[in-house]
């Protein structure tokens, strides 16, 4: 049966080695996650055997969308029809007699279905039954077995797969896990992508943040300094009082009048005595003024 299988195994997107025996023969399918292996053995011709690697979660989640995709596939009814639908999952099935070698096992049937297409002598109506078994064989690694016959409603007869609906039926599932991994990559893109962006904004915020505090640090010491600036400037200068001001060329009440200063004159002072304080104009003009003659800046 398997001698035949190259054929009509279906055209996969994966690059593809392969190397044949007497027994049996290997074929590797490259994909996103490392090769997949598939395997037929004669002795067991009926079935189709891959082993599958990645993570349980995806490969478990890829072949029960298949087995709940209402598709048996590799086969068809009607010439027009090319797909044959209205299949059902469900929890067991005595088409192919008990379970007992362990695994996650699931069941796909198409019922009433007439004279299936790859079905070995199909001529009437039926039921087809998918039966996929899932192993696992160490961590990240799995076996799937997958078997399809159709058991005749009237005579029960059983008439076999010819392979193309397995190797069909695995087609769906491996493309279905790529996808699932591919989704998973762009989900993890997308994640980094986003950690990228609000990483970038809680940096920009936190520049913005130092140069607020920076900001106001330096307009602190801006009215710090203007404050000072004032205290200063009340302790140097000073103002002429109301009754005016004789401006004198030293300390002395006979010294010369150098200039008379108007009311609310404000002056420098350079030096200070108990009597007499030594000023500067505004126009740069110094000399001496009693010290009653002048008072604070308001």
């Amino acid at each position: 049966m398997f001698g035949s299988v190259k054929s009509q195994l279906p055209s996969w997107p994966l690059r593809i080695r392969a190397t044949f025996a007497v027994a049996s023969f290997t074929i590797l399918f490259y994909g996103l996650t490392g090769p997949l292996l598939f395997s037929a053995d004669k002795s067991q011709p009926s079935s189709f055997i891959a082993v599958l690697e990645g993570k349980e979660t995806d490969i478990v989640e890829a072949v029960e969308d298949v087995v709940k995709d209402t598709v048996i596939h590799g086969t068809f009814v009607y010439d027009k029809e090319k797909t044959l639908g209205g299949a059902e999952d469900e929890k067991s099935s005595q088409a192919f007699g008990q379970w007992t070698g362990g695994g996650k096992v699931y069941y796909k049937v198409a019922h009433d279905a007439l004279a299936p297409r790859n079905f070995k002598g199909s001529e009437d109506q039926g039921t087809i039954t998918v039966r996929y078994v899932l192993k696992s064989e160490g961590p990240e690694r799995f076996r799937i077995q997958i078997d399809a016959i159709f058991v005749e409603t009237e005579r029960r007869s059983v008439h076999p797969s010819e392979g193309l609906v397995e190797s069909s039926e695995f087609k769906e599932i491996a493309e279905r896990l790529k996808a699932i991994e591919l989704q998973q990559q762009r989900d993890a893109d997308s994640k980094a992508r986003i950690d990228a962006e609000i990483g970038e904004k809680q940096d920009m915020l936190r520049r913005r943040q130092e140069e607020a505090s920076k900001l106001a640090d330096a307009d602190s010491s801006a009215q710090d300094l203007v404050k000072r600036v004032q205290q200063l400037r009340h302790k140097v200068e000073m103002r002429v009082g109301s009754g005016g001001a004789h401006v004198r060329s030293a300390p002395f009440e006979a010294a010369a009048t150098l200039e008379t200063l108007k009311q609310s004159t404000d002056v420098v002072v350079l030096i200070l005595t108990p009597y007499w304080f030594g000023i500067e104009t505004s126009d740069g003009h110094r000399g001496w003024l009693r010290k009653e003659e002048l008072v604070p800046l308001p």
